[in-house]
């Protein structure tokens, strides 16, 4: 299966394919260019530049499996395919996000792609033996000792170098064996440290598809905690009060060669079969399989031998070794039984998790028609919980692991939009056994393929299993307008997007590979139809078994699913080619601009790209738009199908005449925004306030989200938008007020600097709040759904930051309830409770959260208790609470959010924590991991700068060009600064505007004079 994932003849028949599929919609693409002269020049535009791009560059899958067949016939007809495409006026930028095509033949690697393998010689099998020693050795604590057999073939001719990825400590002896034991010989073999490469020359050529077996020695340290990833020790207390020690490993996406020497990208697959030798006392060991046999070594010691996996990409491979993990649930109706394990002393708190991934991996089987127990006879399907790790969970294929905080749920203590939460990553991770294990990205660039389709599966297929959650509805809150805010920079990538550093691959693990992947999918699959979306799906999969995939591969299963459906049908001249290409390799998204005329019923139309950036100039790149849209007479919200495609700069839809609020995009499920000519915004404005009931409240979150985005980007006036924004005065729907607090919020932060401006704009949005906090409450209720419980949760939280006063004081009186007289506070209003009884209290109170911290067995309770630590006013217990960060009391993976918590606790608190990072910047970087991949200290330098005024940015500024100006931050903190400056500026030219406007939208401000006193209080600078 390897060989075939590698070979050209897959790649070719892909390749072919796709390009039958560009020639056999060459017709309709020519008829829509004619009937639509606005868009053609646009078009043609576009497709130049990919003209050159189709000649220039060539995918490796492509330039690889030519080169292993020499100047073959697949070579001459792909230059006359790829000749064919440069003369036809058609979009097929897929290759962009490969080097050129002479650079692959000639030999040439650029300096980023000498970060990548050769693929003259790959992987079939790993036999791995690893010698875990813990404190036993006390000469090299905490070290492994390796050796490993992998099965290699070369796949061209005239291989005289093999070259893989290490990074261990020492490679202590390299030998090569043909498959009749005889030996060949090495000249020499070498690490070249920046590339974690290992290279061995050798004195003769490789026989090509002749399997070799290839030996390494070596030995190297496990990390300390998770940041680092690899190998790493983590810890414990149990209920005897002992320290317990256990290692495991995190090797997504390219530290598997921190283990053990292999071909750390994803499209080598290959079998591997485990090893590992432990003390005696560490006796709960788990992989992604099942122990096939524990022998007893000398000196007292155990191997473990597991069973071989599936054939997988390296960065799957994992183990744990632990003294007291134990399966603390566990159902055995399915095959194989779903496992549930963690520490000792979290037993009994395992059963939601439990009932998340059995009830998941029941609906999976299903919708993707291959069940896991089919996958492969000896594969786990056990769900780890890591006191320490770095992400929230990771997909390992038979052994996932999670972040202790989102699997061990106490319903007494989790707070709801953590169990929330973890219903949609427990079935992220489900989906990625399929779409990430069972087929992989072919490398990082694909990213997307991996995390969109689980992120489209977290939200969407968990709602169908667990409807209480009303995830369908949240996919837009957790994704949708997150990939809208970050998409519309003037510096984003598209989906594939070319990585080839550590740095970059890490850094497309984000936003777009995640939320813009998902609202792609979920876009798609309205307009495909949902069943022609699931065939998709399994088509995908079936197609692509065990195999490395790209994009050419998800496009054939769309264009199959959708060709033998026909459910495109009704969209005349469109060109699903191109709505593919475009999504896909294209940055950005498009602004709906909708003009009515409601007079003659016309709905002229007209796209661009949406930039914040006012000063940003237009690209002419247009998007193939689903338009959805309901007006007063004809309200249609839930039909998400759309009822047109717009592939043009321009088009003209017609509704019935008269005077009416037209809404487009359906319930946001579109990637773009809306914006409407005055009289229609009116009519809209007009319903919102006086029938919002009306309008669906997916709509009247995105009329929120798309109106701040509008006003930051000056398309709208403040006056303009505040006025639209009024009906948050009536609003009580979490979806609505979601995208809200997130605007208030972004504006109050501009206004910082002036407190009594601040302290005005607050006491209006206060204003807007009254009917949504009377609504909710500070009691919860016993029925209430999850979605009620968050929308107090996060209501309650921005009121009491903003001073109101009943919030505080109800939140306090429940505070000291709890300290004095041990009353139990619900998990629903918890956060608010902790917060403001510190942010209000003194030592004492203080004293007793820091007390019930360390005492808490509960993850998610005690980074709730972080938080609240954070809003000390007081800069000595502030202080304090920031060196507690420097202990292992704070997690690693918990440190960044705890120092981002003193920011947020109070406006006063920033100097404070500048004091703090200018007298411990050494232990910081050295606590906080300074080189661990997601860069924490960068992350924590960088944002300080945003909570400080301008006289603290000057000492911050001072204090780094005269201390730090060789420091890895130095550049990027600088640039912090220099933003942080800016929004100053802006918010200084703009408050004058964003109050008047505030004011004229909240129409009355029940607003007391002592609160306009606390809030200025509150949250007076410096």
């Amino acid at each position: 299966m390897v060989r075939a994932m590698l070979g050209s003849e897959r790649v070719w028949r892909a390749a072919a394919s796709f390009c039958e599929s560009v020639m056999a919609q060459k017709e309709a693409a020519e008829r829509e260019r004619e009937e639509d002269a606005l868009a053609a020049p646009l078009r043609r535009r576009r497709v130049g530049r990919r003209r050159q791009a189709a000649v220039t560059a060539v995918p490796p899958l492509i330039a690889t499996s030519t080169e292993r067949s020499g100047m073959s016939f697949h070579t001459i007809a792909l230059s006359l395919m790829l000749l064919v495409l440069a003369k036809a006026d058609f979009p097929l930028d897929f290759i962009n996000e490969f080097e050129d095509a002479p650079s692959e033949f000639t030999g040439i690697r650029s300096d980023e792609r000498i970060y990548r393998l050769p693929e003259n010689v790959i992987p079939l099998d790993y036999d791995i033996y690893l010698d875990m020693y813990f404190s036993e050795r006390t000469d090299n604590p905490f070290t492994y000792d390796g050796r490993e057999y992998i099965i290699i073939q070369a796949v061209e001719e005239n291989v005289t170098q093999i070259v893989l990825h290490a990074n261990v400590d020492s490679i202590n002896d390299v030998t090569l064996q043909t498959q009749t034991g005889d030996q060949v010989a090495i000249s020499r073999f070498y690490t070249e440290a920046q590339y974690h490469f290992l290279k061995i020359d050798l004195e003769t050529s490789l026989i090509q598809n002749n399997n070799y077996s290839l030996y390494i020695n070596y030995s190297s340290t496990m990390n300390d905690g998770p940041m680092k990833r690899g190998i790493w020790r983590g810890w414990y207390v149990d209920d005897d009060g002992v320290e317990r020690v256990y290692a495991t490993t995190h090797f997504q996406p390219y530290n598997a060669r921190q283990a053990f020497p292999c071909w750390d990208e994803p499209l080598f697959k290959a079998t591997f079969t485990l090893h590992l030798t432990r003390p005696y006392s560490y006796s709960s060991t788990f992989s992604n399989t099942a122990i096939k046999s524990s022998d007893l070594l000398e000196g007292g010691r155990f191997m473990d031998t597991f069973q071989p996996s599936p054939v997988m990409s390296s960065y799957l491979v994992t183990f744990l070794v632990s003294e007291t993990f134990q399966i603390i649930a566990q159902d055995r109706s399915l095959n194989p039984a779903i496992r549930i394990i963690g520490r000792s002393n979290t037993a009994g708190l395992g059963g939601p998790a439990l009932n998340m991934a059995v009830q998941m991996t029941k609906h999976f089987d299903e919708y993707f028609g291959i069940p896991y127990s089919s996958l492969h006879p000896y594969l786990l399907n056990d769900h780890i919980a890591s006191p320490d790790w770095a992400s929230a969970g990771t997909e390992n294929w038979g052994m996932v692991s999670y972040r202790e905080l989102h699997l061990i749920l106490d319903s007494q203590v989790t707070i709801m939009s953590v169990e929330h939460y973890a219903a949609t990553l427990v079935s992220h991770e489900l989906a990625h056994k399929w779409f990430g294990n069972l087929i992989t990205c072919f490398w990082w660039s694909n990213t997307w393929i991996n995390e969109g389709y689980a992120s489209y599966f977290g939200y969407m297929a968990t709602h169908q299993v667990f409807p209480q959650y009303e995830l369908h509805e949240h996919f837009n809150s957790r994704y949708l307008q997150t990939s809208l805010a970050f998409d519309s920079g003037t510096g984003t990538v598209p989906l594939n997007h070319d990585v080839n550093t550590p740095a970059q691959v890490t850094g497309h693990f984000g936003t777009i590979s995640y939320s813009k992947a998902a609202a792609f999918l979920r876009m798609t699959a309205n307009m495909i139809s949902q069943e022609s979306f699931k065939k998709s799906c399994q088509y995908f999969l079936k197609n692509n078994l065990y195999q490395a995939t790209d994009q050419y591969d998800l496009f054939q299963a769309f264009d199959e699913a959708v060709r033998e459906d026909g459910t495109l049908q009704e969209y005349l001249h469109f060109n699903f080619t191109e709505y593919y290409d475009i999504w896909v390799n294209q940055p950005g998204y498009p602004t709906l601009i909708v003009y009515v005329d409601h007079a003659t019923g016309e709905m002229a139309l007209r796209q661009e790209r949406f930039f914040l950036s006012s000063s940003a100039e237009t690209t002419g790149q247009t998007y193939p738009i689903p338009l959805t849209y309901s007006t007063k007479r004809n309200r249609n919200f839930d039909e998400l199908k759309p009822s047109d495609m717009m592939s043009s700069e321009r088009m003209v839809l017609l509704k019935p005449t008269g005077e009416e609020w037209v809404i487009f995009n359906h319930q946001q499920h579109g990637h773009y925004r809306v914006t409407y000519d005055d009289r229609t915004w009116s009519l809209n404005t007009e319903a919102l306030e006086n029938e919002r009931d009306s309008i669906h409240h997916l709509n009247r979150a995105q009329v929120v989200d798309d109106v701040f985005a509008l006003m930051r980007s000056e398309r709208m006036t403040h006056e303009k938008g505040f006025s639209i924004l009024r009906f948050l005065r009536k609003e009580d729907n979490y979806h609505v007020w979601n995208p809200a607090i997130s605007g208030f919020t972004w504006l109050r932060n501009r206004l910082r600097h002036l407190p009594e401006r601040q302290a005005e704009f607050d006491s209006i949005i206060l204003s807007y709040m009254e009917h949504v906090i009377n609504k909710v409450g500070y009691e919860p209720e016993s029925e209430e759904t999850p979605t009620v419980s968050m929308l107090r949760q996060e209501v309650l939280q921005f009121a009491c930051n903003l001073g109101h006063e009943e919030c505080v004081q109800e939140s306090v009186r429940r505070f000291l309830d709890m300290k004095e007289n041990n009353a139990v506070v619900d998990r629903r209003i918890r956060r608010s409770v902790y917060m403001n009884g510190v942010r209000e209290g003194g030592v004492e109170d203080f004293e007793f959260i820091l007390d019930r911290f360390s005492k808490s067995n509960i993850a998610n309770d005690r980074l709730e208790m972080l938080r609240a630590l954070g809003t000390a006013k007081d800069p000595q217990l502030l202080t304090r609470y920031l060196q507690l960060t420097l202990t292992r009391d704070v997690r690693s993976h918990d440190k960044v959010n705890s120092f981002n918590f003193a920011l947020l606790g109070h406006q006063d608190n920033a100097n404070t924590v500048l004091e703090f990072v200018k007298n411990h910047i050494d232990d910081i970087r050295i606590e906080y991991v300074e080189d661990a991949p997601p860069t924490p200290v960068h992350t924590a330098l960088s944002n300080l700068a945003s909570y400080l005024d301008e006289s603290g940015l000057n000492d911050y500024e001072a204090w780094l060009r005269s201390t730090q100006s060789g420091s890895a931050q130095f550049n990027r903190v600088l640039t912090s600064i220099a933003s942080a400056r800016s929004s100053i500026a802006w918010g200084t030219a703009n408050a004058d505007s964003i109050l008047s406007a505030a004011r004229g939208g909240a129409t009355s401000m029940a607003v007391s004079v002592a609160l306009l006193v606390i809030s200025i209080v509150l949250f007076t600078a410096v």
